[in-house]
């Protein structure tokens, strides 16, 4: 079974010989899937079968399904926790939108001055 498992993760991992053939025939087979079926309906199958896949992966099918109705469906009144990093990662993109902000509003008052 490790054999299989390290064939499948070398013919699925970008930039490795067989990649290119394999995802270029799995993207013909959604092509497929979207033409003959329509678009919505294709999309309710490979949803279907990325759920499938996920249950599918877990040592337990019950603790599965219940992880992935908690991550679609969270508990109420469940605390959020944030960690450090998170907190600097949000600062950090704040200054920097703000940043972007102040950039854009030179350029127009710039431009407006321009056009007077």
């Amino acid at each position: 079974m490790d054999n299989f498992n390290g064939k499948m993760k070398d013919l699925f991992t970008p930039g490795s010989s067989c990649a290119k053939a394999a995802y270029g025939i799995l993207f013909f087979l959604i092509g497929l899937l979207f033409i003959f079926v329509g678009f919505w309906k294709a999309l309710l199958v490979l949803l279907f079968t990325l759920v499938g896949v996920f249950i599918g992966s877990g040592r337990s099918v019950k603790k599965t399904a219940a992880d992935l109705i908690n991550k679609v469906i969270p508990e109420k009144n469940q605390k959020v926790v944030y960690t450090q990093d998170d907190l600097e990662k949000v600062r950090k993109a704040t200054e920097k939108n703000r940043g972007n902000a102040e950039k854009t509003e030179t350029t127009k008052d710039e431009t407006t001055e321009d056009a007077e």
